[in-house]
């Protein structure tokens, strides 16, 4: 029996291409998804900033939707740019703007975090340097200690959906023994589908930005139960209050 229908609203960069299609595959019961994109081109600093002012216009047009419950700021660097508390800050303007409940991406990453017990960091990205040490900085502020970096991974190196592959045998490889976890950041990675090989393959619990953003969402709203079972150890843990 299908159960009642919610409507998320999910503000996107512009050249994003794995948000509107990763979260409407996994076949949500009554989950529907409705999408906007804000201008974001690239590791630019202006462009990030002015994501936080273009996701409240963004927030008001999909707050009109049917159903729309929450709305996500589907942007990772967008919503730490300028260190701890600035994902709350951008959360609020979405708020204002939409008169509904709001989650970033930076911010749901924390949540994910710490609903797992994870404090030392194997941490990967596809960012430029200056923006991979803003993540160090956001979650080191957060008391999480990051143990590895790694960035400037070629998200476009595979042009297939869901091709998860690349990114474990990037991943696996580098992962330090004294780490209690993984994180790969960015809402431009399409690889829920691989979240799970990469933690038995590790034997540890990975968080992804596509992951903890979608997680988060449906907490909001009291629908976590929503995500399918087998997809990651997050799935099978709740916000702690």
């Amino acid at each position: 029996m299908s159960r009642a229908p919610i409507g998320f609203g999910v503000i996107t960069p512009s050249e994003n291409n794995v948000v509107e299609s990763d979260f409407p595959r996994l076949g949500l019961d009554g989950v529907r998804f409705h999408f906007h994109r804000v201008e974001n081109e690239g590791d630019d600093y202006e462009q990030f900033a002015d994501m936080k002012v273009k996701s409240g216009e963004a927030a008001k047009l999909l707050s009109h939707a049917r159903r729309t419950k929450a709305i996500a700021l589907a942007c990772t660097a967008g919503s730490f740019l300028e260190g701890v508390g600035y994902d709350e800050s951008v959360a609020k303007t979405i708020e204002d703007a939409s008169g509904l409940p709001a989650v970033t991406t930076a911010g749901s990453v924390i949540t994910a975090l710490r609903a797992l017990g994870l404090k030392r960091l194997a941490v990967f990205t596809p960012y430029e340097e200056w923006v991979s040490r803003r993540l160090v900085t956001f979650l080191e502020g957060h008391d999480f200690f990051v143990s590895h970096l790694s960035w400037g991974y070629d998200m476009y190196a595979t042009d297939v959906e869901d091709c998860w592959e690349p990114i474990n045998d990037w991943v696996a490889p580098q992962v330090p023994p004294d780490v209690d976890g993984v994180f790969i950041s960015c809402t431009n990675f399409t690889w829920l589908r691989g979240i799970a090989p990469l933690e038995e393959r590790i034997a540890r619990p990975v968080v992804t930005s596509n992951l903890a953003t979608l997680w988060q969402l449906l907490h909001k709203v009291g629908a976590g139960d929503r995500l399918p079972r087998g997809l990651a150890r997050l799935c099978e843990v709740k916000p702690v209050i």
